[in-house]
């Protein structure tokens, strides 16, 4: 079976890494290629597998793909075209596996996505397509449909798909409490693989919102110690709501990131989603701000540590590493994160 996953923009070689690091050794896995946003693969086992995926925000089965796609609207009939033969008995098989209730007559609607200078719209992709499945004696649901197509046209690439996750793939069903700017937890896993994660990991979160990092960090696999701090009240009431009582052992606190209570070279790794420029104000106190974090960090963090820092401030943060001899950067990706360009650097001692 042909699917694809969906991921944030930058993350395409983390996703990558980690279907490798999951399906590779089972011999059910090929991945075919490797698109801004988009992995395309084939998988011979149980699609339910995929859905714990953490780099994905979405999962599909892709129906049908056509690799050559022109500006023209009669190419819209390369895509719709074959759904009006389509042997769906695989596809429904599928669905069940993954608990979307199917049958002979089925419910669905129809999303479309488009971009490109095309001589057609968006919504002219969206009909032909719901045509064709109507022809077969489908109906168009406007709530509660069983099937979620998903007809989609991007450069030459078109695909016609069914999508299998529900929102807990991007969101998690952990996130109970949200507090604003919170970071997305599939970028929050990107971060917490680029820092290496090892089981016997002091890993810190000096500012860690509603403690979404730190939740990728517990589900990523065994650990020392976890501990998070920030200065916002509300943010710690989200991130003891969001842990509840799993993950031990951890301890969290109300401090300034600026002056840590910890001993020096005490933490194995340090990842954070520091401030944006919007949260906070003006350019002095920005400097300030990552000046001082950056020195707290590299005080706490052991000799043969590591870094991992998301900011949409790059000057601020380069202006801080060039002042702090003693860190280097090994690694550095952009990433969108709520449609902002952002970077994640990877930072260790000299």
């Amino acid at each position: 079976m042909l699917y694809s996953i969906i991921v944030s923009a930058g993350l395409e070689t983390i996703a990558r890494e980690e279907l490798t690091e999951r399906f590779g050794d089972t011999g059910h896995l090929k991945i075919l290629e490797r698109r801004p946003q988009r992995l395309l693969f084939h998988y011979k086992g149980n699609p339910r597998d995929l859905l714990s995926l953490r780099t994905a925000e979405h999962l599909f089965l892709v129906l049908k793909r056509a690799p050559k796609m022109t500006r023209s609207r009669s190419s819209l009939a390369a895509l719709s075209g074959p759904l009006t033969r389509f042997n769906f008995k695989e596809t429904f098989e599928c669905c069940r596996q993954v608990g979307i209730n199917v049958r002979k007559r089925t419910p669905f609607r129809v999303t479309s996505r488009l971009s490109g200078k095309r001589n057609f719209r968006r919504l002219d992709l969206q009909r032909v397509v719901e045509r064709a499945l109507l022809d077969r004696g489908w109906y168009l649901a406007k709530s509660g449909a069983s099937l979620d197509i998903w007809a989609e046209i991007h450069g030459d690439d078109g695909y016609i798909s069914v999508k299998l996750s529900s929102n807990d793939m991007a969101q998690r069903s952990y996130k109970q409490a949200h507090i604003p700017a919170s970071l997305k937890p599939t970028v929050a896993y990107g971060m917490v693989k680029l820092s290496r994660p090892h089981p016997e990991d002091v890993f810190l979160d000096p500012m860690c919102g509603a403690g979404t990092i730190l939740l990728e960090r517990a589900f990523v696999g065994r650990y020392r110690y976890l501990i998070g701090g920030d200065t916002s009240t509300e943010a710690l009431d989200a991130t003891i709501a969001n842990f509840g009582r799993q993950h031990q052992p951890r301890q969290f606190f109300h401090w300034d990131a600026r002056t840590l209570p910890l001993q020096p070279n005490t933490v194995d790794k340090i990842v954070c989603n520091l401030p944006f420029g919007e949260t906070i104000g003006n350019v002095s106190q920005l400097t300030n701000l990552y000046r001082q974090c950056l020195g707290e960090y590299a005080r706490v963090l052991k000799p043969r540590g590591r870094m991992v820092l998301l900011t949409s401030q790059r000057k601020f943060l380069d202006a801080g590493l060039k002042q702090r001899r003693s860190l280097k950067v090994s690694q550095r990706l952009t990433v969108d994160v709520r449609g902002m360009r952002a970077w994640i650097y990877v930072i260790r001692p000299r």
